[in-house]
């Protein structure tokens, strides 16, 4: 007999991702939300999923066997009262992900502050490549696969570990669910300020996070980050650490070429070249955590080079639009002060010589804030220009604790970078518009959000990427 399962706030994306697990293990799925953007509205449609709009207890079907309660639904919604009050059975995302797909399998946990979703995907695909026949649940669509979620056909998944709290009736993190056999550990630096009001409390749940992974395990960890480092040091399973000199995993030789980049990496005590197609330098790092990986996984070098050549990368993650005249246009899921610096740093290298121009808007819960105001503008000034949407939806920021962008284009100005504020992105593609096209520049657009208006407008400028 077929089973139902009802997702209460299907749209985001992991939610959106579960459906398609579910739908994928045979399930009948149903799911509402308050509101459905692109692509999660097409992606859940392709699915044949029973949709509703809006949050109403007459969703929930009648004799439902699993209900899934995401993350942005809290006490007082209707469905979540409807379940409580008829004691159905409801899980979270994440516990939802562990007892249906993860059970049995050998669980691989990709966590950090930055390049998780890269790293995440570069092992599934890599995996894939080995012919392991992988499960992957990640928060981000890998340019390798037609969606950001697949159920295992083999003994591994891999799975993106969110930091961020579980659900209203779990305020852990979602990470503590997957029970790492192999952890990798990415950049970390405190970040979910709205969760983690310490640097201390954010270190103390990824040490909570190490101590799930059994002795017989590996954790695989960046070493240039301090807090990273510390999140290891009393680890019961062994440590594989990369970076910079003195690594085992140490890179170096990192060299731009055909707009992606060459490096070499220690593995297993040799030196090994490599050249990814990806054009942020800081992939180097990504692809290295997923190379150690499958040398501590016995996967051929063979192997490992085709994965790494063929790897596409994530949607979002410095997406090249496209080029009109001597414009190239690139859009990148900017969150924080570091990421934007790597990303500004990045094109800088692969476009010597252009004038480089930033698009950024604050949109994410940590950046519409004031948190960051004394970072932002020394990452942005890698950029010869930075043009800066007003914040977003900052009416429901109070103004003491909201990001002045006044004083962002302020600091930015003193410098020695041009900065203008902008109240929305129609304001900022005029402006675009009216500059000379013969003037060799790039134009990368910095934001969180759905920014698909200003992508098809760069996009209706250009030929085809590639072309």
């Amino acid at each position: 007999m077929v089973k139902t399962v009802f997702l209460s706030g299907i749209a985001g994306t992991g939610m959106s991702a579960l459906a398609g697990l579910f739908q994928e293990a045979g399930w009948r799925v149903y799911g509402s939300d308050s509101r459905f953007y692109p692509p999660v509205d097409r992606l859940l449609a392709d699915l044949g999923v029973t949709l509703f709009q809006g949050y109403d207890a007459k969703n929930i079907p009648a004799g439902v066997d699993l209900c899934v309660i995401g993350n942005a639904i809290g006490r007082g919604n209707p469905e979540a009262e409807a379940i409580l009050d008829r004691r159905l059975e409801y899980l979270s995302m994440a516990e939802a992900l562990q007892r249906h797909f993860l059970q049995g399998k050998r669980s691989i946990v990709v966590a950090g502050s930055h390049g998780k979703t890269t790293t995440a995907s570069f092992v599934a695909h890599l995996l894939d490549v080995a012919g392991l026949r992988p499960g992957f649940f990640i928060g981000g669509k890998p340019g390798n696969f037609a969606a950001n979620y697949r159920t295992a056909r083999g003994e591994f998944f891999v799975s993106e570990g969110d930091e961020y709290e579980t659900a209203f009736f779990d305020r852990s993190a979602k990470f503590f669910k997957y029970r790492p056999e192999l952890l990798l550990l990415t950049a970390l630096e405190h970040d979910h300020l709205d969760f983690y009001a310490t640097p201390e409390s954010y270190l103390q749940s990824f040490r909570n996070l190490v101590n799930q992974v059994p002795g017989s395990g590996r954790i695989i960890v960046n070493h240039d980050y301090e807090m990273a480092r510390r999140a290891v040091e009393r680890a019961f399973t062994p440590v594989v650490f990369y970076g910079g000199a003195g690594c085992a995993g140490e890179i170096s030789g990192l060299a731009a070429r055909d707009g992606g980049y060459d490096f070499l990496l220690r593995v297993g005590g040799e030196a090994r070249r490599f050249h990814s197609p990806l054009p942020g330098p800081y992939n180097a790092w990504n692809l290295a955590a997923g190379i150690l990986l499958a040398h501590e996984l016995g996967l051929p070098p063979g192997v490992v080079e085709k994965a790494v050549a063929g790897f596409r990368g994530v949607e979002r993650r410095l997406t090249r639009l496209g080029e009109a005249g001597a414009t190239a246009f690139f859009s990148d899921f900017a969150h924080h002060p570091t990421a934007i610096a790597g990303v500004l740093a990045g094109l800088a290298d692969l476009y010597p010589g252009r004038r480089l121009v930033a698009v950024f808007e604050p949109r994410s819960w940590s950046l519409r804030r004031n948190f960051f105001q004394e970072r932002l503008a020394p990452a942005l000034a890698l950029a010869d220009e930075v043009l800066i949407k007003d914040v977003f939806e900052k009416e429901r920021i109070p103004e003491n604790e909201r990001l002045s962008v006044e004083r962002l284009a302020a600091d930015l100005e003193r410098l020695g970078r041009r900065a203008r504020v902008f109240p929305g992105f129609e304001e900022i593609q005029g402006h675009l518009a009216a500059l000379d096209p013969a003037e060799p520049r790039v134009v990368v657009l910095l934001s969180n959000g759905d920014v698909r208006g200003f992508s098809d407008w760069a996009r209706s400028r250009c030929a085809p990427a590639g072309a």
